[in-house]
Protein backbone atom coordinates (compact mmCIF):
# COMPACT_ATOMS: atom_id res chain seq x y z
CA UNK A 1 0.00 0.00 0.00
CA UNK A 2 2.92 2.29 0.77
CA UNK A 3 4.77 1.33 -2.22
CA UNK A 4 1.59 1.93 -4.52
CA UNK A 5 0.82 5.86 -2.89
CA UNK A 6 4.59 6.74 -3.44
CA UNK A 7 4.58 5.49 -7.07
CA UNK A 8 1.26 7.86 -7.47
CA UNK A 9 3.31 10.61 -5.31
CA UNK A 10 5.95 10.40 -8.37
CA UNK A 11 3.50 10.15 -11.07
CA UNK A 12 1.77 13.33 -9.66
CA UNK A 13 4.81 14.97 -9.50
CA UNK A 14 6.31 14.15 -13.10
CA UNK A 15 2.95 16.03 -14.20
CA UNK A 16 3.32 18.64 -12.15
CA UNK A 17 6.99 18.93 -13.69
CA UNK A 18 5.36 18.92 -17.08
CA UNK A 19 2.89 21.19 -16.77
CA UNK A 20 5.82 24.07 -15.76
CA UNK A 21 8.21 22.92 -18.58
CA UNK A 22 5.32 23.38 -20.89
CA UNK A 23 4.09 26.90 -20.06
CA UNK A 24 7.97 28.30 -20.07
CA UNK A 25 8.02 27.42 -23.41
CA UNK A 26 4.89 28.98 -24.41
CA UNK A 27 6.17 32.40 -23.06
CA UNK A 28 9.22 32.09 -24.52
CA UNK A 29 8.00 31.39 -27.88
CA UNK A 30 5.98 34.81 -27.41
CA UNK A 31 8.23 36.67 -26.05
CA UNK A 32 10.62 36.18 -29.35
CA UNK A 33 7.28 36.74 -31.72
CA UNK A 34 7.25 40.29 -30.07
CA UNK A 35 11.03 41.15 -30.53
CA UNK A 36 10.70 40.08 -33.98
CA UNK A 37 7.41 42.08 -34.55
CA UNK A 38 9.42 45.32 -32.89
CA UNK A 39 12.51 44.51 -35.38
CA UNK A 40 10.44 44.49 -38.62
CA UNK A 41 9.30 47.99 -37.60
CA UNK A 42 12.07 49.58 -36.41
CA UNK A 43 13.70 48.28 -40.09
CA UNK A 44 10.42 49.44 -41.43
CA UNK A 45 11.08 53.24 -40.00
CA UNK A 46 14.26 53.18 -40.59
CA UNK A 47 14.59 52.34 -44.18
CA UNK A 48 11.60 55.09 -45.23
CA UNK A 49 13.89 57.69 -43.35
CA UNK A 50 16.91 56.76 -45.42
CA UNK A 51 14.35 57.20 -48.13
CA UNK A 52 13.39 60.88 -47.31
CA UNK A 53 16.61 61.20 -46.90
CA UNK A 54 17.57 60.31 -50.13
CA UNK A 55 15.49 61.42 -52.29
CA UNK A 56 16.77 64.49 -53.83
CA UNK A 57 15.16 67.82 -53.30
CA UNK A 58 13.79 70.14 -55.92
CA UNK A 59 15.97 73.01 -56.93
CA UNK A 60 14.41 76.32 -56.60
CA UNK A 61 13.85 77.54 -60.01
CA UNK A 62 15.62 80.85 -61.46
CA UNK A 63 13.55 83.34 -63.18
CA UNK A 64 14.66 83.90 -67.13
CA UNK A 65 16.62 86.81 -67.22
CA UNK A 66 15.89 89.53 -69.81
CA UNK A 67 18.02 89.69 -72.50
CA UNK A 68 18.77 93.25 -73.43
CA UNK A 69 17.24 94.34 -76.95
CA UNK A 70 19.59 94.42 -79.66
CA UNK A 71 20.83 97.91 -80.17
CA UNK A 72 21.38 99.25 -83.93
CA UNK A 73 24.02 102.06 -83.10
CA UNK A 74 23.88 103.59 -86.79
CA UNK A 75 21.96 103.07 -90.15
CA UNK A 76 23.32 103.45 -93.30
CA UNK A 77 21.43 105.11 -96.76
CA UNK A 78 22.70 104.74 -99.61
CA UNK A 79 21.21 107.55 -102.11
CA UNK A 80 22.30 106.12 -105.95
CA UNK A 81 24.02 108.70 -108.14
CA UNK A 82 21.56 107.68 -111.13
CA UNK A 83 18.58 108.48 -108.70
CA UNK A 84 19.78 112.23 -109.01
CA UNK A 85 18.27 115.16 -110.89
CA UNK A 86 21.78 115.94 -112.93
CA UNK A 87 22.37 118.51 -115.37
CA UNK A 88 22.00 117.60 -119.06
CA UNK A 89 25.74 117.09 -119.24
CA UNK A 90 26.03 114.45 -116.97
CA UNK A 91 25.74 110.53 -118.25
CA UNK A 92 26.78 107.19 -117.64
CA UNK A 93 30.16 106.55 -118.15
CA UNK A 94 31.66 103.17 -117.69
CA UNK A 95 28.94 102.04 -115.54
CA UNK A 96 28.64 105.40 -113.37
CA UNK A 97 27.55 109.32 -113.86
CA UNK A 98 29.96 111.21 -114.81
CA UNK A 99 30.41 114.47 -117.03
CA UNK A 100 29.95 114.27 -120.84
CA UNK A 101 33.26 115.20 -122.15
CA UNK A 102 34.38 118.59 -123.50
CA UNK A 103 31.18 119.56 -121.68
CA UNK A 104 32.10 121.78 -119.15
CA UNK A 105 31.05 121.43 -115.53
CA UNK A 106 27.74 119.88 -114.54
CA UNK A 107 25.49 119.66 -111.05
CA UNK A 108 23.36 116.65 -109.68
CA UNK A 109 21.21 117.27 -106.71
CA UNK A 110 18.44 115.08 -104.71
CA UNK A 111 16.21 115.41 -101.76
CA UNK A 112 17.54 113.71 -98.46
CA UNK A 113 14.94 110.59 -98.17
CA UNK A 114 15.91 110.15 -94.21
CA UNK A 115 14.84 110.44 -90.62
CA UNK A 116 16.55 113.56 -89.01
CA UNK A 117 19.36 113.43 -87.65
CA UNK A 118 23.28 113.22 -87.65
CA UNK A 119 24.78 111.86 -90.22
CA UNK A 120 28.38 110.86 -92.00
CA UNK A 121 28.23 111.48 -95.86
CA UNK A 122 30.57 109.60 -97.79
CA UNK A 123 31.02 109.84 -101.26
CA UNK A 124 31.29 106.89 -103.85
CA UNK A 125 33.95 108.40 -106.10
CA UNK A 126 35.29 106.98 -109.42
CA UNK A 127 39.17 107.55 -109.92
CA UNK A 128 40.93 107.60 -113.16
CA UNK A 129 44.56 108.00 -114.37
CA UNK A 130 44.92 110.69 -116.29
CA UNK A 131 43.22 113.47 -114.23
CA UNK A 132 42.15 114.60 -110.47
CA UNK A 133 38.04 115.29 -111.09
CA UNK A 134 37.63 118.49 -108.86
CA UNK A 135 34.16 118.22 -106.75
CA UNK A 136 32.13 120.32 -104.70
CA UNK A 137 29.09 119.44 -102.06
CA UNK A 138 26.36 121.75 -100.88
CA UNK A 139 23.25 121.27 -98.21
CA UNK A 140 20.44 123.17 -98.99
CA UNK A 141 22.08 125.77 -101.33
CA UNK A 142 25.72 126.00 -99.16
CA UNK A 143 28.62 124.70 -99.85
CA UNK A 144 30.09 122.56 -97.50
CA UNK A 145 33.14 120.10 -98.87
CA UNK A 146 35.10 120.14 -101.98
CA UNK A 147 38.66 118.94 -103.31
CA UNK A 148 39.86 116.83 -105.92
CA UNK A 149 39.84 113.00 -106.30
CA UNK A 150 43.30 111.19 -106.35
CA UNK A 151 44.68 109.56 -109.07
CA UNK A 152 43.68 105.48 -109.84
CA UNK A 153 47.28 104.55 -110.84
CA UNK A 154 50.49 106.77 -110.27
CA UNK A 155 51.62 106.21 -113.73
CA UNK A 156 49.62 109.29 -114.31
CA UNK A 157 50.13 110.29 -117.71
CA UNK A 158 52.24 107.71 -118.76
CA UNK A 159 49.38 104.97 -118.69
CA UNK A 160 49.40 103.43 -122.03
CA UNK A 161 45.69 105.06 -123.26
CA UNK A 162 45.31 102.25 -125.79
CA UNK A 163 45.40 99.80 -122.62
CA UNK A 164 44.33 101.59 -119.71
CA UNK A 165 41.70 98.88 -118.87
CA UNK A 166 44.28 96.56 -118.12
CA UNK A 167 47.34 98.73 -116.82
CA UNK A 168 45.75 101.33 -115.15
CA UNK A 169 41.83 100.85 -114.75
CA UNK A 170 39.71 103.07 -112.63
CA UNK A 171 39.06 102.29 -109.15
CA UNK A 172 36.41 103.23 -106.66
CA UNK A 173 37.66 105.67 -103.54
CA UNK A 174 35.28 106.94 -100.67
CA UNK A 175 35.60 110.37 -99.64
CA UNK A 176 34.21 111.66 -96.85
CA UNK A 177 32.50 114.54 -97.27
CA UNK A 178 31.82 115.62 -93.91
CA UNK A 179 29.08 114.64 -90.93
CA UNK A 180 25.85 117.09 -90.55
CA UNK A 181 22.59 117.45 -88.77
CA UNK A 182 19.92 116.54 -91.90
CA UNK A 183 15.78 117.03 -92.15
CA UNK A 184 14.04 115.28 -94.56
CA UNK A 185 13.88 116.83 -97.63
CA UNK A 186 16.82 118.73 -97.29
CA UNK A 187 18.67 119.24 -100.83
CA UNK A 188 21.91 117.16 -101.53
CA UNK A 189 24.12 118.89 -104.40
CA UNK A 190 27.29 117.77 -106.14
CA UNK A 191 29.22 119.26 -108.69
CA UNK A 192 31.60 118.15 -110.91
CA UNK A 193 33.79 118.86 -113.84
CA UNK A 194 36.24 117.79 -116.77
CA UNK A 195 40.01 118.20 -116.85
CA UNK A 196 42.47 117.09 -119.69
CA UNK A 197 45.97 116.98 -117.85
CA UNK A 198 47.29 114.39 -120.17
CA UNK A 199 45.86 116.44 -123.69
CA UNK A 200 43.18 114.70 -125.56
CA UNK A 201 41.77 112.32 -122.90
CA UNK A 202 41.44 113.42 -119.32
CA UNK A 203 38.51 112.75 -116.31
CA UNK A 204 35.03 113.42 -115.62
CA UNK A 205 34.16 113.65 -111.67
CA UNK A 206 32.59 110.11 -111.78
CA UNK A 207 30.43 108.70 -108.90
CA UNK A 208 28.37 106.29 -107.89
CA UNK A 209 26.64 107.53 -105.21
CA UNK A 210 26.53 109.22 -102.06
CA UNK A 211 26.31 106.70 -98.51
CA UNK A 212 24.73 108.65 -95.19
CA UNK A 213 25.52 106.94 -92.11
CA UNK A 214 23.45 108.22 -89.05
CA UNK A 215 25.93 109.08 -86.08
Amino acid sequence: MKVFRVLMLIVFLGFLLTSCSGGSDDGGATGGSGETQAAATKQDSTSKDEAAKEEPKEEPKEEPKEEPASVTSSSKIFLNAFDFNCSSNWGDRDGAVGIKAYTGSGTCEKSFPGEAGTYQLVLKAVTEYDGKSPYKFSINGTQVANGEYPLSSSLGCDCPHDDWRKVCPDRDRDIDLGTYDLNPGDILQLWGDDVYPCGSHGSYTKWRGIEAIRR
